[in-house]
């Protein structure tokens, strides 16, 4: 399973997008008010941040799963049952929630 079929996965089975996203615009959007008027970013800006973080999240999550021993990296399925059987996605929705931005 490769970043991008991890990353549909976890839109089909999880909200993890969803709350990672929300919070990473809450925190883009905060940080963006504090700059001067003249250097805030344009919202078009700001999606595009939030975008790079939610992938460089799941690269991340990407690159832990795919050290597991056993686990070949273009079987799907091996991968599925690896998140099932882990409770990858129950683990990722509770981190994502506390999640902090620094």
């Amino acid at each position: 399973m490769d970043t991008e079929e991890l990353r549909d996965y976890l839109a089909e089975n999880s909200s993890v997008e969803d709350l990672f996203t929300s919070r990473c615009l809450q925190y883009l959007e905060e940080k963006n008010q504090n700059r001067p008027a003249a250097k805030r970013w344009p919202q078009e800006k700001i999606d595009r941040v939030s975008a790079k973080m939610y992938y460089s999240f799941l690269q991340n999550i990407h690159d832990k799963i795919s050290n597991r021993k056993g686990l070949a990296k273009h079987d799907p399925s091996k991968w599925e049952n690896f998140i099932k059987v882990h409770n990858i996605v129950d683990e990722l929705e509770e981190s994502v929630v506390d999640i902090e931005f620094e």
